[in-house]
């Protein structure tokens, strides 16, 4: 055989090897940034060396980089486990039976995925922990929660796992806040926010939906309050309340489920005696114009909704910290609040081309912005109608209302004096 060609041989050979060689050691490396201890400087190839080091004490923080960790991680220690980045830092489960499993109390598991196990993330006896801002994704269910207490679930996703998004269990004083939970128990008949023999419980500000039995479900769970979140097209009901008593619902958006809402108990109630919910098909009308319609919203069972909103009900808070509350037939594209001249500025538009007619009902801090107040619509070339400023008040809000010939504007709520 020709020299040069056999040199061309071994040589494409030797760069077969090393590629090969450095692929194998990127695989079996794991991820390239290294966990930390922030409170020992210490690093760590995998999460859970770190968390089981004997330098690793209650109260310390473990800080992991983007990878994905592969295997599942237990949590036996009172740490915070802080990921990078919820997109990036990764733990893949591989079918294990947890991919995080935390049996100790105050806890924080914050800014991971967690995918590819039965449960994701899974608590039990955790009292005082945190679980925020996670996203939890083709699991069987994504947060399973036991026997804790003082615990709170805020701002994490999940979606498409197999039975449930949410299930908290023998529980008390929790609070489940800012989720994202849409499209789970596709699959297995399973469910978006669920409570089970649990007690004084804040479900508040998530949206749910898509999911198969129920957005938000309570059973025999006493005392919760659900309030200002979005339930829409969960296949079957959208709020279920069963064997439970106590239980207050407000504020909510329930939008084109199967059947909108379940409840055959007449101890709770679905209004705070200002404010009910807003019902998708709902056929009453509001002739005194202040944006709560003047016949009940019964559910399925019988209890009733009385004070139901005639417009979608919308939260903002202000750069001050406050929050304004919005109920409105109208699209509201925009809000904000301008320190300076003491200004709440909203814009609207019409939520179809065929929409002549919008209002606002909007419950404004006093701690913000004292009343009596001022509307003006486009800089004052479009009318105020139907304004009334005095709707309801009590030691720290205002209520009030105005209407609209529809288009898009721009809205100023302003005080009437300094």
């Amino acid at each position: 055989m020709n020299r040069k060609l056999i040199l061309i041989l071994s040589s494409l050979i030797i760069l077969s090897i090393v590629a090969a060689a450095i692929l194998l050691f990127m695989f079996n490396s794991g991820p390239a940034n290294p966990v930390r201890n922030i409170n020992t400087g210490l690093t760590y190839k995998t999460i859970q060396e770190a968390i089981d080091a004997e330098e690793t004490l209650d109260g310390h923080t473990i800080s992991v980089g983007g990878g994905v960790f592969k295997g599942s991680v237990t949590v036996s220690k009172a740490i915070a486990l802080i990921g990078e980045d919820d997109s990036t830092t990764i733990i893949d489960g591989r079918r294990a039976n947890r991919g995080i499993n935390v049996n100790d109390k105050s806890v924080i598991i914050k800014g991971f995925t967690v995918r590819n196990c039965t449960t994701g993330i899974y608590l039990k006896g955790s009292n005082n922990s945190v679980i925020a801002e996670n996203n939890v994704s083709l699991t069987d269910n994504a947060i399973l929660v036991y026997d804790s207490f003082n615990l709170t679930i805020h701002q994490n996703t999940m979606g498409n796992n197999d039975r449930a998004g949410i299930l908290v269990t023998n529980s008390q004083n929790f609070t489940v806040s800012n989720n994202r939970v849409f499209d789970n128990g596709l699959s297995q008949f399973g469910y978006g926010i669920n409570t089970n023999s649990s007690a004084n419980g804040l479900i508040k500000q998530n949206i749910a939906y898509g999911n198969y039995y129920d957005g938000i479900g309570l059973l025999d769970s006493n005392n919760c309050t659900v309030i200002e979140n979005t339930v829409e097209n969960n296949r079957i009901n959208g709020i279920l309340l069963s064997s439970t008593n106590g239980n207050l619902v407000y504020n909510n958006n329930i939008i084109n489920n199967s059947v909108q809402a379940v409840d055959f108990s007449l101890t709770h109630q679905w209004d705070n005696d200002v404010e009910g919910n807003y019902w998708s098909g709902y056929v009453g009308i509001d002739s005194n114009y202040d944006g709560i319609g003047d016949t009940a919203q019964t559910t399925t069972g019988g209890n009733q909704d009385q004070k139901p909103l005639m417009g979608l009900f919308h939260s903002f808070i202000t750069s001050a910290g406050y929050q304004v509350n919005i109920v409105s037939n109208s699209t509201v594209t925009d809000f904000a609040f301008f320190a300076s001249n003491n200004t709440i500025r909203i814009h609207v538009a019409n939520m179809s081309a065929l929409q002549s007619f919008g209002f606002c009902r909007v419950t404004i801090p006093k701690a913000l912005i004292a009343p009596p107040y001022t509307v003006t619509i486009d800089e004052g070339s479009v009318a105020v109608l139907n304004f009334n400023d005095t709707l309801y008040d009590n030691s720290t809000h205002r209520w009030i209302y105005f209407a609209y010939a529809h288009s898009t504007h721009e809205i100023d709520i302003v005080a009437t004096s300094p």
